[in-house]
């Protein structure tokens, strides 16, 4: 039994039965999601444990919430989301039906856009996810280089390759080796660049 089943079981009837549905939909949307515990609700992160938060849901006494932790998701979505009560941050639906996959997916695309967006691209951690959620790429960026390790992923979550790019006047130049993974997760092909070419 998941963290998420533990909270869910903590309503009963039709609003557990909506709110296990809501997240099913979410599961299904995003199968590289990672379910945690934040803030007391269930929550996808993107990626894995340490990822950007993409979505919270619980239930209330008389409405459920979703929690896109974002407040232009609302505005981005506009129209779509007309007859849904809208508060800062939360879009609350139905304490008794699920809210509908199909807009659910759209929210969770809208906050993936903008968290793909969000990352430095010029100083600071870089991260890139897929649609599905799952990581693309995870490093480092410094004056618009790539520094450090950097791993980069398949669409099915699998690491695909995995390298460091040098510092101070090497930024961006590939450093050491590299190393090509299979989809099982073994060493394919190791390339040592050295100090760097």
């Amino acid at each position: 039994m998941s963290l998420f089943d533990d909270h869910l079981d903590t309503f009963e009837g039709a609003q557990r039965e909506a709110l296990a549905r809501t997240v099913a939909a979410a599961r299904r949307a995003l199968p590289g999601a990672v379910e945690v515990i934040a803030w007391g609700m269930p929550t996808l992160r993107a990626g894995d444990e340490s990822g950007p938060n993409l979505l919270s849901v619980t239930g209330f006494t008389r409405h459920n919430s979703l929690f896109p932790h974002s407040g232009s998701v609302a505005q981005e979505l506009g129209d779509a989301l007309e007859g849904y009560p809208i508060t800062k941050g939360t879009i609350h639906f139905d304490r008794d039906r699920a809210f509908p996959a199909a807009l659910l997916k759209r929210i969770l695309q809208v906050r993936l856009t903008e968290i793909n967006a969000s990352y430095p691209k010029a100083d600071g951690e870089f991260r890139e996810y897929y649609d599905n959620g799952f990581a693309k790429a995870i490093g480092r960026m410094k004056g618009g280089a790539m520094t450090g390790s950097w791993r980069w992923f398949r669409r099915d979550g699998s690491l695909m390759r995995a390298g460091r790019f040098g510092t101070g006047k090497a930024l961006g130049v590939q450093t050491g080796e590299w190393t090509t993974y299979d989809r099982s997760g073994s060493a394919h092909r190791v390339t040592d660049f050295g100090k760097g070419r």
